[in-house]
């Protein structure tokens, strides 16, 4: 490993290398959960015409004191219809359905629940409750034409696809899915579907990171498995890196004799950096080649492995997408912990009421069952060893 760095300064060498990935055009029916590269703007001012809120009748608010409260209903308008006129007498009423243009000449909707019909003869039933203009949402009092409704970097869920489509947009430009290529390593380990011998362990980090990664709405093109045997692995890597954009690799980072990837990364890609300030996962790493692709090294124990992926991986990857920095949340403490090394500490926790967090540590890193049951980690800072109940740190969900 090079020297140890800390969280903060493994957080700044990773974002000084983020290359922003070229934007493409993409039909809208396919751009659900992809980060958005222009600004989607109103077409028309919204509401694009004065529009009724409220099944009823459209009147002139003025009328209500010159015809005692009693109008002739003179039409009917429904929602998709173009706008009606009420007619030239001043107790003129027409009947209005929710959603439809409010007629030319009216000012006032008065709700069915509050009127009695006879005929075309219209009852208001209580004259000094109707207040002028209600029921009516305003031309433009949304938006006016060409305001910005979804920012460039914002990541395109249902509001924001629904409000694309509602201004015509048929296509938008938007960031790429990355290439993403998931290497586990090591001879100890067997296949699911294999019965272990007592030496051997079944493969899991590939499943565990392709998983966080699907969770996240990022899709792992490849998943490949590297032995111990330096001379193999580099063949591997080399085929790897030429269909991938970023790489993960869980296993063989360490200074073990047998972890030959430092060693064989270093010999195709600048080293940002090898080994942090924290636990678990101080040897990680993370190297970028000549031509932008960049591999993320994570220590094979699996909750190693996962934490990296969260801490630093998925961040990565939605600013390489160009995607609005995701705020991290905090949580409290609900009891006192402490720490005695001089690292940063990704302790995983169990929420309660989303805000009140309760430490669940594992025995080491290879404890990854004991997971089962937490929401995900919080990170207490490498300057403190103590703290007490209700200290709030940032929070980190598994399944963001």
């Amino acid at each position: 490993m090079t020297e140890l760095i800390s969280v903060a300064e493994a957080d700044a060498r990773i974002a000084a290398i983020v290359q922003l990935a070229p934007a493409i055009k993409c039909p809208l029916s396919k751009a659900a959960g992809r980060v958005l590269r222009e600004d989607v703007l109103a077409d028309r001012p919204l509401p694009p015409f004065d529009r009724v809120m409220m099944d009823g009748y459209a009147i002139r608010y003025k009328a209500i004191a010159e015809c005692g409260g009693e109008f002739q209903i003179c039409g009917q308008t429904f929602a998709g219809e173009a706008t009606g006129k009420l007619g030239a007498a001043s107790n003129a009423a027409m009947e209005i359905m929710t959603g439809a243009p409010l007629p030319l000449g009216a000012d006032t909707i008065v709700p069915y629940e509050d009127t009695e019909r006879n005929g075309d003869v219209l009852k208001l039933l209580a004259s000094d409750e109707v207040e002028l203009g209600e029921f009516i949402h305003r031309l433009g009092s949304d938006f006016a034409a060409k305001s910005k409704l979804v920012g460039a970097g914002s990541l395109l869920g249902p509001v924001e696809m629904g409000v694309a489509a509602s201004c015509g947009y048929t296509e938008v430009l938007v960031s790429p899915r990355p290439r993403i290529t998931v290497v586990g390593t090591g001879d100890e380990l067997v296949a699911v579907d294999q019965t272990p011998l007592p030496h051997q362990i079944r493969a899991s980090n590939a499943t565990t990171l392709e998983s966080a990664l699907a969770l996240a709405k990022y899709h792992v093109g490849d998943i490949d498995h590297w032995p111990d045997d330096a001379v193999h692995g580099r063949e591997r890597l080399r085929v790897v890196l030429s269909r991938s954009d970023v790489v993960v690799i869980a296993g063989a980072v360490s200074k073990g004799q047998r972890d030959w990837i430092p060693t064989a990364l270093d010999e195709v890609a600048e080293c940002i950096f090898h080994g942090v300030y924290q636990r678990p996962g101080k040897p990680m790493g993370v190297w970028l080649t000549s031509d932008g692709r960049v591999i993320f090294a994570l220590p094979g124990n699996p909750v190693s492995a996962l934490v990296g992926l969260h801490r630093y991986v998925l961040p990565y990857l939605r600013q390489r997408e160009g995607g609005a920095p995701k705020s991290v949340p905090h949580v409290s403490l609900g009891q006192a912990v402490s720490f005695a090394p001089p690292l940063t500490w990704f302790l995983s926790v169990r929420l309660e009421s989303d805000r009140l967090a309760f430490p669940m540590p594992v025995n080491n890193s290879g404890d990854y069952a004991r997971l089962c049951g937490t929401d995900g980690f919080i990170e207490l800072s490498a300057d403190c060893s103590e703290w007490t109940a209700g200290f709030e740190a940032p929070f980190y969900r598994w399944s963001s």
